[in-house]
């Protein structure tokens, strides 16, 4: 009888110890915006390219595999971004992730009154990042929405 219950224990234990390794990573926190540059200016198109800082809050390492997310600028499509690119996200650290995108002049002039007067952008991604944990890759939806300020945005474009 002695055994049987040490054997069962032994089993809970383990079924345990399997389901918390196996528990979903907690989503990467957004941090902001870093290093935005203006790489190309032209009359329909212009490229730009940026860092997003994240925080990783999990105790294990990440790889993000890849992103697809649009960005809209005050609620009006801006640009599309992918990634296709394998980074490493240290455990409970920082991370960058380097980004550039197309944006439509013309969604920029469209907003460019409510730009001047508010002082702010109202920016919002939407999409969805593959993450990676040991062997295991799965997606995590995209929905962020936040205001930029113009000044320090035109500060680090300097």
């Amino acid at each position: 009888m002695k055994r049987n219950e040490w054997v069962l224990t032994l089993f809970i234990n383990c079924f345990v110890l399997s389901v918390i390794g196996c528990a979903r990573p907690l989503n990467p926190e957004y941090r902001g915006l870093q290093s935005v540059q203006l790489n190309k200016l032209g009359m329909n198109e212009s490229l730009i390219s940026a860092n997003l800082e994240f925080y990783n809050p999990n105790n294990f390492r990440l790889q993000l595999k890849h992103a697809d997310v649009d960005i809209l600028l005050n609620d009006k499509r801006a640009a599309h971004c992918r990634i296709d690119s394998t980074i490493d996200i240290p455990k409970l650290d920082s991370f960058f992730v380097p980004i550039s995108f197309n944006i439509s002049l013309g969604s920029i002039f469209s907003n460019a009154l409510q730009f001047i007067l508010n002082g702010k952008a109202k920016v919002n991604a939407e999409g969805y990042v593959k993450l990676k944990k040991s062997a295991i890759a799965f997606s995590v939806p995209i929905h962020y929405e936040g205001y930029q300020s113009l000044d320090s945005l035109l500060q680090q474009t300097r």
